[in-house]
């Protein structure tokens, strides 16, 4: 099966927050201009397209991004759709639909659309329900994937989705590019960088169906 890259690419034209780091790529030795190598530097913010959240970000005495366990990322993963809706509550994610045979994957994945073009910032985002998160956390979900910049609401303050996926114990993953996957069962494979001290990290995730 082919595996299917779900990773928006950090170039300088990926939208983000705004006040924050851009994405930024530059040589500052070049083969192309003598040098004996071609060297570059490499500057972003570590919430910029895919990445993880780590505790750190939303809590004064969070662990960070060290602290996220990678293997948590790597396995089972159920694609919702959850395209057209300005709330994702729990008849969103009606996984017995897809499969009622299979039960409810580690990891569940929201494909809103809500954030089409990289390069445009959206405007406004699907609103996630608490109970949502409630109900998952009871299906032992580990990882809340979702293909926007944020799993709350971008004017949001509180940060009150933040707060209780990590209450749960839920891996938060961020700015997917799901456009390309259709809903159902998947393999994913997908590993946060190693950066000691950092409120989060970007990741380069991959999906492929899953073979019954």
């Amino acid at each position: 099966m082919t595996w299917i890259d779900v990773t928006r690419p950090l170039q300088p034209d990926l939208a983000g927050w705004s006040g924050d780091t851009p994405v930024r790529l530059e040589q500052r030795w070049s083969r192309a201009r003598g040098d004996t190598v071609t060297v570059g530097w490499f500057q972003q913010s570590l919430h910029a397209g895919t990445h993880c959240d780590a505790p750190l970000h939303f809590q004064t005495d969070g662990a960070a991004a060290e602290s996220l366990d990678p293997t948590a990322l790597c396995g089972r993963a159920l694609v919702v759709d959850a395209r057209g809706r300005e709330l994702v509550d729990i008849s969103a994610i009606e996984w017995q639909a897809i499969g009622r045979d299979q039960p409810c994957p580690q990891r569940v994945l929201l494909r809103t659309d809500a954030w089409p073009d990289s390069r445009t910032f959206p405007a406004k985002i699907p609103v996630i329900s608490l109970a949502t998160i409630g109900r998952l956390a009871e299906a032992g979900v580990q990882v809340l994937g979702v293909d926007l910049p944020s799993v709350d609401p971008l004017d949001c303050s509180l940060l009150a989705n933040h707060h209780a996926l990590h209450r749960v114990g839920m891996m938060i993953l961020e700015g997917l590019d799901l456009t390309q996957v259709a809903p159902g069962h998947y393999d994913m494979l997908a590993l946060p960088m190693l950066i000691p001290g950092a409120d989060g990290t970007p990741v380069r995730a991959l999906l492929r169906r899953s073979v019954p």
